[in-house]
């Protein structure tokens, strides 16, 4: 037994002592080959990155082509419109005055006079002051787009310069609008504005008054107040006034009897009143905004001739009304694609080439332009063509409403010749 042992010691030491050179040189090669694999590793990936440099690059490439693709065009306008920013910019301060004014104190008059208050005392006080403002400013483009014009003619509200003047004093002064209707021209056109938002409809002298009143301002819906006196309800001076209060998360609104109301910020009250000629206390008029809604001459003939057209050739004025909402949709989609162009690139943030989103929303943005710019071509087309069709009907509507003046007029020549309007159609008044 001792003797296997030692033969097998033995052997094993010899055969260490034989590999023992190969192994080493095993090592070594092992070793130059691990270095040459992290060389290779370290080639790969400088390759890869020199790859993705190069694939990022041919990105940013296409990018830049379809930005500069997406922009044509622009250049020019853009730098005109920034140019003409600027300067707007030098005016505003004017400009901004001159259109309080105009919603703070014209709104009782009728076209002359406000034109003669915006001219010769607004506009020539703050010129005497030196101000700048812009010369011969239009309030109406000045205050509201095209588009929004288009959706109040939609709704009823006519296209005269008078009739959008009264639409942007409803919808954008800051106390409740009070309006002067004895048309009833203004109240159509609310009821047919406020209809989706749940309009209630009351006046003074109804027994719910109070429950329209106070679930109105509960709930956040539009009231209107028709068929206003000249003396307005005590129970509506702080409601006029708008004496909100903070309760808790919400608001109240504490009425002249001391009832507490739970007021909601959508709440919109509008007062009209069918007297042609009302003397509201001076509290009334500072607590509200008054409005002069007597039918223009130019209105009444504009809504006399869509009503002669609309008896005389019915499919022409259908096509003429679907053209206007298709025309209207279209100069909103085009104002809010540009809106939304210039607000992406405005808060884009890191490289633009980057921002693969922006670049699609530009192309998409360009591609939608074109085609409504083409449809604004082709529905201006019609509706010359439909003007032209129209036209031959006005003689008819401007001896109408003439013939509506002239009676309404003549009151001033003897009071026996005074007449009740009534208005045969919601648009279109009537004596």
């Amino acid at each position: 037994l001792l003797l296997t042992t030692y033969y097998l010691l033995l052997a094993t030491h010899l055969s260490q002592h034989i590999l023992h050179p190969p192994q080493a040189e095993l090592d070594e090669v092992q070793g130059e080959l691990n270095e040459m694999q992290r060389d290779f590793d370290d080639a790969m990936a400088a390759k890869q990155r020199t790859q993705n440099d190069a694939d990022s690059t041919q990105r940013r490439m296409d990018a830049a082509n379809r930005l500069i693709s997406g922009l044509s065009g622009e250049k020019s306008r853009w730098t005109l419109q920034s140019e003409a920013f600027a300067d707007e910019i030098h005016r505003l301060t004017g400009d901004v005055s001159l259109a309080c004014a105009f919603m703070g104190y014209v709104g009782p008059f009728n076209a002359d006079f406000r034109t003669l208050l915006r001219v010769e005392r607004f506009a020539a006080d703050a010129a005497a002051r030196g101000i700048p403002m812009t010369a011969n400013l239009n309030v109406t483009k000045f205050m509201v787009d095209d588009g929004t014009v288009g959706d109040w003619a939609i709704e009823g509200l006519p296209t005269d310069e008078l009739s959008v003047q009264n639409g942007i004093m409803v919808t954008r002064s800051s106390r409740w609008p009070l309006l002067i209707d004895p048309q009833g021209q203004g109240l159509s056109w609310i009821k047919a504005r406020e209809e989706v938002n749940q309009l209630r409809v009351t006046t003074l002298t109804d027994k719910r008054f109070r429950s329209h009143l106070e679930d109105a301002m509960s709930f956040g819906q539009p009231l209107l107040l028709e068929n206003l006196g000249e003396e307005m309800d005590p129970i509506m001076e702080p409601v006029l006034d708008k004496a909100v209060q903070k309760a808790g998360r919400g608001l109240k609104l504490v009425l002249s009897d001391g009832k507490e109301c739970e007021y909601s910020e959508a709440f919109k009250l509008f007062l009209c009143s069918k007297l042609a000629n009302p003397h509201f206390a001076p509290e009334l008029c500072a607590q509200a905004t008054v409005i002069d809604f007597t039918v223009t001459m130019a209105g009444l003939e504009q809504q006399l001739l869509g009503r002669v057209v609309q008896r005389e050739r019915a499919e022409l004025e259908e096509q003429r009304q679907k053209l206007v909402e298709e025309v209207n949709a279209n100069k909103k989609t085009l104002r809010g694609l540009e809106d939304d162009l210039l607000f992406r690139l405005a808060s884009s943030t890191g490289n633009l080439l980057d921002d693969t989103s922006l670049i699609e929303v530009l192309q998409n943005t360009k591609e939608t332009s074109a085609e409504v710019q083409e449809k604004l071509a082709t529905a201006a087309e019609a509706d010359q063509h439909i003007s032209i069709a129209r036209e031959e009907y006005r003689p008819v509507a401007t001896r109408g409403s003439l013939i509506y003046f002239l009676v309404v007029d003549m009151a001033s020549i003897s009071p026996m010749y005074q007449v009740r309007t009534i208005p045969p159609h919601p648009h279109v008044p009537g004596p």
